[in-house]
């Protein structure tokens, strides 16, 4: 891990000595073959630019997971000054050679970069699709230019119409070909990095939208100029940097990338922001926190008002919110992502919270992981006490049903005795009366009423 982090302490002063030797090729020998010789506002964009990502790149790559995203920045930060290199007029044939390799990856590298951010990984089938295809076709292009073009035989050549150490055979239409192949395939690269920027702009939820749109925005304009230098191309086949047309298109997406640069580096400064802000909870909450204090202080420090703090209970098997009620097991959705809290080993809290902000639980330290797991045996208690709540009603339901049953079984059962007796007793007037017995009939008659 030292050595990584040497390598991109490096790469620092490398992308510096990157850039002011592009500087002084488009000023000198580049004058006529580079868009950073045409004029001192394009040589400014061109070397701020790639700067501007190499810096974005270093001040990204030190943040876990987003140190993905940052190298991804260092690369393409190097990478972007190959098209000045190739202009070199009669500078080193190697060094033009490498320089047209290499041009061809920025795009893939700035598409991957922005498909991956915040976590820096891939999330979805179209985006590990759409990045895979697009280094697969970068490589196959420069290898097959490499092979077979020779650049004295393009009508359309430009910027480097002598050398290529790499020819093996000159086929110019078959060169042509490729050429044409890979202006549309990154023409519709960038169409699907509108779509699918778009998609998550509209699917996301307001936290994660909010944190995407710093980058989002930038790279849908950078694809703008993409698709735009592909439409000027097939009405201009020669490209020419004096031409007005092609030298807005190239000053539209150097701010593109500078705006991109600009968006990494809020970004890991917003990250920043956060972490403190995170630290701070332990000592912001009193000695017993109110139930839900520390979801509360957890969504406010990372600016997530929709996060979730979910308790697992081992002996109930199920989980329960801050105040012991059970809830369901939270899971990912579009923008949302669940993150498990462990502490000594064992699981004490899954949080929900949004997607840009995949780094929660590093950021969390022993002080919060001892309030989560305080909040989680209160939570366990007021579980337990709900319970108990719970069976006394029940049991209180259940000795009254009782009650009303047997007053009713006994009132019911009364009534039928007597309703019989009274019965008894008229049979046996009838019966007294008609055997003459008029005194005991009388007395039955009396006995009769009173039932």
């Amino acid at each position: 891990m030292q050595r990584v982090n040497l390598a991109r302490l490096a790469a620092g002063p490398v992308a510096l000595a990157f850039g002011l030797g592009a500087l002084a090729v488009a000023q000198g020998p580049g004058r006529h073959t580079t868009y950073a010789g045409g004029s001192g506002l394009a040589a400014t964009l061109t070397v701020a630019a790639g700067l501007a990502l190499v810096g974005a790149g270093l001040v990204t790559s030190f943040s876990r997971p987003a140190g993905r995203i940052g190298d991804l920045a260092l690369l393409a930060g190097l990478i972007w000054f190959a098209p000045v290199w190739i202009g070199w007029d009669k500078g080193p044939p190697l060094v033009r050679s490498l320089g047209m390799l290499a041009a061809g990856f920025t795009f893939p590298l700035l598409l991957h970069l922005v498909l991956a951010y915040p976590s820096g990984r891939l999330h979805g089938t179209a985006a590990r699709a759409l990045v895979i295809a697009g280094y697969l076709e970068a490589a196959l292009v420069a290898l097959g230019l490499a092979l077979f073009r020779h650049p004295f035989f393009d009508p359309n050549c430009w910027a480097n119409c002598t050398d290529n150490r790499f020819l093996v055979r000159s086929l110019p239409p078959l060169a042509r070909g490729i050429e044409v192949v890979d202006r549309w395939f990154t023409a519709a690269a960038a169409a699907a990095l509108v779509m699918v920027l778009g998609w998550r702009l509209l699917r996301d939820s307001w936290p994660a939208r909010r944190a995407l749109l710093p980058v989002a925005l930038p790279a849908i304009l950078l694809a703008v100029t993409v698709l735009a230098h592909t439409i000027a191309l097939q009405r201009t086949p020669l490209e020419n940097p004096s031409n007005p047309a092609f030298r807005a298109i190239f000053v539209i997406g150097c701010v593109g990338v500078l705006l991109l640069a600009a968006g990494l580096v809020w970004a890991a400064v917003r990250t920043r922001v956060q972490r403190r802000a995170v630290a701070r909870i332990a000592t912001s909450l009193g000695q017993a926190p109110p139930p839900g204090s520390l979801q509360a202080a957890l969504a406010q420090a990372v600016g997530d008002p929709e996060l979730r703090i979910i308790y697992w209970l081992p002996d109930a098997g199920r989980h329960v919110d801050a105040t012991g009620r059970p809830v369901a097991e939270p899971v990912a959705a579009p923008g949302r992502t669940v993150t498990t809290l462990v502490r000594d080993g064992h699981r004490i809290a899954v949080v929900s919270h949004t997607a840009a902000l995949p780094d929660l639980e590093p950021e969390l330290g022993a002080a919060i992981r001892l309030a989560l797991e305080n909040e989680r045996l209160q939570a366990e208690a007021l579980a337990q006490l709900d319970q108990l709540r719970a069976s006394r009603v029940r049991i209180v339901e259940t000795g009254d049903l009782e009650r009303r049953r047997l007053e009713r079984d006994l009132h019911d059962g009364a009534q039928q005795q007597l309703l019989a007796l009274s019965y008894d007793l008229r049979l046996a007037r009838t019966q007294a009366e008609a055997d003459g017995d008029m005194v005991t009939g009388s007395l039955l008659t009396r006995a009769s009423r009173r039932s």
